[in-house]
This record gives C-alpha cells, structure tokens and sequence, in this order.
C-alpha cells in the first residue's frame, strides 16, 4: 500500500533538512540533490496540505501519547547521491512475524493516516475548499482497554475528545488494536467532523446497537458508523481484537432489521443514514454531498433543538425537498415517527411513557409539568434518564426554574437541572439537596431547552433501579 499525501523529507548528514515535499497517489516524491553528497529520506507521520488561496487545506499527525506526543516518523539509510542510489524506497514494516508483534511496529501510524486520506478525498469530492483544522491521532502500542492515565497509553477505548483536539486509538498486542480497523479510525473521525464542521450534542459514554440511547448520543453513533461505511463504501463495520487479533466484531450498518428501531437507537439512525446514501431515490447513488449539505447548514448547527435524527430530517426536508420522500420512507422503517426537530407527536416511547412527548413544554406561569428520571435502560446515557423541556421566553428578565419531588417512588431523590441555548450548556443546578433543586437565570428572548435528571440514575455506581418523578415549574422571578 503506497503512503499518499505525507510530508516527506530530504536529510543531509547531521539530520537538518534539505527538502520537503509530499507524496504523491502513488506514494512517490522527489527531490535535486547534489550528486555524491550523504542524504537519508525521512518520511513523518503527516498528512498535510498548505494553500495560500481558498482551496482545501488540513494537517493530520500521529503522535505517541505515552512519549510526550511525539511524532512517528520512518527514516531510510544515510547513502550517497548517485545514480545508483537515487531511488529510495522505504518500506514501513508492520512488525508482526507470525504469530506476534516482535518487530517495531513502523506501518501502524502510516495505515490510520491511509484511511484519513481516504476519507479526506471524500470530502474534497464534495467540497473543494473545506477547511480541516488540526488534529492529531494519538496512538501507540501501549494503548490498552485499562482506564487509568493517557499517558500510560491506559485509554480505555478509541475516542474523539474536542478539548484535547485528539483522537487517542487503541494499539495493546492481544487486548485491541485499532490501527488497522478502517472503520473504526474513521468512526471517530466522523466525530471531529461533527466538531469542527457541524454540530453534536452528545454526551458521550458506552453504547452499542442494542441498547435504547438518550437521542443525542444515539444520533452521534449512528451518524458515525454511517460515515466511516460511506467514506470506505464497505457496510460492514469491523473491529478486531482479542488475542492475536483474532477476535472482536462486526456490525452491518444497512442493516433494517435492528433489535431496537427508534429516535433512541444508533443502530436505527445509522441504518436510515447509510441506506439514504446508497439510495437512487431522486438522488445519485453513494454521493456523500447531500448528508454534508445537511450537517453543515447554519440553521443545523444554530437550531434551538438538540442534534437528533428529527433535527438532521427536518433540515434535509427544507434543503433537499425532492428527496424527501425517500427519507421519511426509511425513517418509518426504523419507527421513527415523520415529523419537526423536537420529535412532536412522536409515538414509540422506547416501552415507556415516561419519554414522550420527547420534549415536554414548560410553561412560564407556575403550572407544574410532572417528568420522570429512569435507569431502567441502564445509567447515564440511555433512554429515561434525561427529561427535556422547552422555555419559550417571550419577555428579557429573571426566570426561576424548580423541581420538586413527586410521589412516593422516588424516595431520597437528587434532581438536577441543566440549561441549554442552541446546544451551548448556558447553566447547571446540581445541589446535593434531596427532592427538590432550583435554577434561577436572567434569560434574553428566545428558546431553551432544560434537561432534568436524577443523579441516582445518571452514576453508574449506583445500585438499584430509580423511578423519580418531579414537578417542575417555572416563572418570572
């Protein structure tokens, strides 16, 4: 497999450099030297394109987190330039002898970049002058499935984080690599995309297809597993680990036959993603374009409601009418109910009434909405543990927002509070005080949107199933 689009570099005897330049489709380069004089080739973990006009530009490098970030790079042999030696080529091992890694692992940092490259072909197809910001892939041999320090390589899993402008991947010997794992490089990328391009509102935390999701984490995983199979025109979602490598899964993203259909399942947005993009209804085939026009519309990353399979649909609705059809036929398919970005009229409570509607409207006159915080899909991040409810402020000033413990199944609940201006978390109330939390804020005109939890239900420490309902009121204050 050739290296495409790396920075490559031309080193003279004391390692200072001569030239650079960046390889081609094919994986070659060139360089004029002076004949007889000792150069080496230094090829860096870097996919890199630097314009000065308006055309497309991004900076990707593979850096080892467990050596202060430091960038991986394959360096040839120091040799004369002379006829006989003016073609270089560098192969990057991948270490494995057999049966295991014994050998340094060269190729490992060079096949993340490969799939990058990939994707980012995919992209430019679409739009000639995107603007990719920086971004390192941290990734080293000692990166295991321990949760511990970074630095240690203890990462847990492959993840995407915006504040470390990173994605940290997996690479422990018989525990899980992921170097290789095509779709799963790509995956997390398809987060940043949604970072730096878009817009999520995820929460983050474990997942699978099977599980009933809260809708912003079941949108964020869906759309990503979607990505990384239409970027690589491959369904079929793998990631290998194990001992040898011989273990681990795979996913088939087109699937239309999920175990959980619904707003709340990643499997089911995925599924409606995937298929829309092979899909020739009044569109072309596998074109990436019309899911990019809908992601990066102003009036998706500025909506007043959470990034949800109801939002990408409304969006795609009002941009791409003609192919409209065609979606709402796919989401019915996964149960998901045609209709705005705040889900109105939504009928598939995920088995419980407790969540619908999916927003509930909180009126600015004392009256009491009653909302119930669940673990009974598990903790944190599934479907029931957040409550969500629209503010519709028509008049600037001070509001003041309660939750009051309702009913007797809720026993020594901990409700807390959450405030949220297009997707931007604006205020938090989070007091240890049992039954009962309070928000007051001086709000402009404009919609919001308050999640509600029980902290019971949100810790995964905590032991037994929670039900807890609240009343919750608001009024100028």
């Amino acid at each position: 497999m050739p290296i495409r689009g790396l920075v490559v570099e031309l080193l003279d005897a004391g390692n200072q450099v001569l030239m650079t330049d960046i390889s081609t489709q094919t994986g070659t380069y060139s360089f004029t030297v002076t004949r007889d004089q000792p150069v080496r080739v230094r090829v860096k973990a870097q996919l890199l394109r630097e314009q000065n006009d308006n055309s497309a530009r991004w900076n990707f490098k593979v850096t080892d987190n467990t050596d202060n970030n430091s960038l991986y790079a394959m360096v040839g042999s120091l040799l004369v330039a002379n006829d006989a030696n003016a073609v270089r080529d560098l192969h990057a091992a991948s270490g494995w002898t057999g049966n295991a890694y014994t050998q340094p692992r060269v190729a490992a940092p060079f096949a993340i970049l490969d799939s990058i490259y990939t994707g980012v072909q995919r992209l430019v197809a679409v739009d000639g002058s995107v603007q990719l910001p920086a971004l390192e892939f941290r990734w080293s041999p000692n990166n295991i499935t321990a949760d511990g320090e970074l630095e240690l390589g203890e990462i847990a899993t492959s993840f995407y984080r915006n504040d470390l402008n990173a994605i940290y991947l997996l690479g422990g010997e018989d525990d899980d690599t992921d170097e290789y794992d095509r779709h799963v490089v790509l995956h997390e990328w398809g987060h940043y995309l949604e970072a730096e391009l878009s817009r999520s509102d995820s929460i983050g935390g474990d997942h699978s297809g099977d599980d009933k999701l809260d809708f912003r984490v079941a949108m964020s995983e869906g759309f990503a597993n979607a990505f990384s199979a239409m970027m690589l025109d491959d369904p079929i979602y793998r990631d290998a680990s194990g001992t040898q490598q011989a273990e681990g899964f795979k996913i088939a993203v087109n699937s239309t036959e999920n175990r959980e259909r619904g707003w709340y399942s990643e499997a089911s947005v995925q599924s409606v993603l995937y298929n829309f993009y092979v899909s020739e209804n009044n569109k072309t085939a596998r074109d990436f374009a019309d899911i990019f026009t809908v992601i990066t519309r102003d009036n998706y990353s500025t909506s007043d409601a959470f990034v949800s399979i109801y939002l990408f649909a409304e969006q795609l609705r009002e941009a791409l009418p003609g192919v409209t059809a065609g979606f709402n036929s796919l989401l019915s398919g996964q149960n998901i109910t045609i209709t705005d970005r705040f889900g109105a009229g939504e009928s598939n409570s995920g088995g419980a009434t407790i969540n619908l509607p999916v927003y509930k409207t909180l009126p600015l006159n004392n009256s009491a909405v009653n909302v119930c915080s669940s673990n009974a899909n598990g903790s944190y991040n599934k479907l029931g543990v957040s409550q969500f409810l629209v503010l519709n402020i028509l008049s600037a000033g001070n509001y003041r927002i309660t939750a009051t413990e309702f009913g007797t199944t809720s026993d020594d609940s901990d409700p807390d509070m959450y405030l949220y201006q297009r997707g931007i978390q604006l205020q938090e109330a989070i007091s240890p005080t049992v039954g009962t939390e309070t928000l007051t804020r001086s709000l402009s005109v404009g919609t919001y949107v308050l999640e509600l939890v029980d902290d019971r239900a949100v810790r995964d420490d905590f032991n037994g199933d929670v039900l807890a309902c609240f009343d919750v009121r608001a009024l100028p204050n």
